[in-house]
């Protein structure tokens, strides 16, 4: 009889672990295929509290499983919710993903966003040493993004300037713009100049030689 309640009690227990994963599985696989070091803060305190929120149902049979299931699927509707609300609005994307920041420029750190983000010479260096460049001097532009990644343009790339999106999805970037000391004026007279209306360029690029490259919207599908 032991034997029998024992095992009852395992088959739910097994159930509910299977139940509870697969619905985390499905969840995570609709929020997208981001590696974990790429997503963004609010995406990331998602991921936390759905396991969280997975692990009593799954764990004790006092929990009622939908006590697991409700809250992470209202987590999935917020998660989409946000993502469509920081795709349309710009300010909104700022204050929930933060902005991509400039701390090296032509081989010298920029002292202003080295103490407001924070971070030390070893933090730069250990990141710069994981991408093959030993000397901070080497560096040419060097970027925070909004994930806390560094990424780097090298010396040896022989760039001239700053590749940057100054267009993304028919708006204008303006911190971007701001890297490239460039105003909304200069956007509107490159726009003028190729007969381009804004809300129809998809993405536009300053590249490496200061020449703006764009691609319109609906011209691949």
């Amino acid at each position: 009889m032991l034997k029998i309640i024992l095992g009852d009690i395992m088959l739910i227990v097994f159930l509910r672990a299977l139940i509870l994963y697969s619905v985390v599985f499905i969840v995570i696989r609709l929020m997208g295929k981001k590696e974990l070091s790429k997503v963004q803060p609010f995406e990331l305190a998602i991921i936390i509290l759905i396991s969280d929120l997975a692990s009593s149902p799954m764990s004790s049979r006092g929990v009622s499983i939908f006590d697991g299931i409700v809250p992470i699927i209202t987590l999935l509707v917020t998660y989409i919710l946000f993502t469509l609300i920081s795709h349309i609005s710009i300010k909104a994307e700022k204050a929930m993903c933060g902005e991509v920041t400039p701390i090296i420029q032509d081989g010298k750190i920029i002292e202003e966003e080295f103490s407001k983000q924070k971070y030390t010479i070893p933090d730069i260096m250990s990141q710069l040493r994981e991408q093959d460049v030993f000397k901070i001097q080497d560096v040419k532009f060097a970027m925070i993004e909004t994930n806390g990644n560094l990424s780097i343009i090298k010396n040896s790339y022989g760039y001239k300037a700053l590749p940057l999106n100054i267009i993304e999805d028919g708006k204008i970037s303006e911190t971007n713009l701001k890297m490239l000391n460039m105003s909304e004026k200069d956007v509107e007279k490159l726009l003028k100049k190729q007969k381009l209306d804004l809300k129809n360029v998809l993405l536009g690029t300053m590249d490496e030689n200061s020449n703006f490259i764009y691609q319109l919207k609906d011209e691949v599908k």
